[in-house]
């Protein structure tokens, strides 16, 4: 099953689609043309002829959940399944905040680029006294180069060199966005 924007996909169930007209859900589906919905365990039922507790079984051994399926889960089981579900939750979570960094880094850089760009336009010197004391921005202006490295890796697709980044330069982001506020 392939997904298009915003989550659609061809529904299985009712024939042909000319148009995507089942939406999935972080928590399930509906198709808007044959009006079949359920969770994600119905889904894997539905697709696989499967009955909903071995779809269970089959999401479970798949993806690693470690889910006691059909037989009730000691303390222990159920402690270590609580565990393992706040690890997920904060991976999530971790996961999401650093999307939220990386887009606003990108966002913070991109505007400091341009603004060097302007300064360096702006405030190179005219004279020879001036190029023996230029000023503070076009001297900032001069990072220029270094700040297309720094976007160079947020456009790139090594993850590893995005965390990287973000573990070494987080504050001079913060230096950066600080100083555009200034201005």
């Amino acid at each position: 099953m392939q997904l298009g924007r915003g989550g659609m996909a061809h529904c299985p169930f009712h024939g042909t689609d000319q148009h995507p007209s089942m939406k999935l859900y972080p928590n399930g589906f509906k198709c808007f043309t044959c009006n079949e919905h359920g969770d994600v365990t119905d889904l894997v039922a539905k697709l696989r002829g499967l009955p909903p507790v071995d779809a269970a079984r089959e999401l479970n051994n798949r993806y690693c959940l470690g889910l006691t399926i059909g037989q009730a889960a000691t303390p222990q089981e159920r402690a270590q399944q609580r565990l393992e579900a706040e690890k997920r939750r904060k991976r999530r979570e971790l996961t999401q905040a650093f999307k939220e960094w990386e887009v606003h880094a990108w966002r913070v850089l991109s505007e400091y680029y341009r603004s060097l760009t302007r300064w360096k336009e702006q405030y190179a010197p005219q004279t020879l006294e001036e190029l023996n004391s230029p000023s503070v921005f076009y001297l900032e202006a001069n990072k220029k180069e270094y700040i297309a490295y720094l976007l160079d890796i947020l456009d790139g697709d090594s993850q590893m060199q995005k965390v990287r980044l973000f573990q070494t330069h987080r504050d001079e982001v913060r230096n950066f966005e600080q100083r555009l506020q200034k201005l």
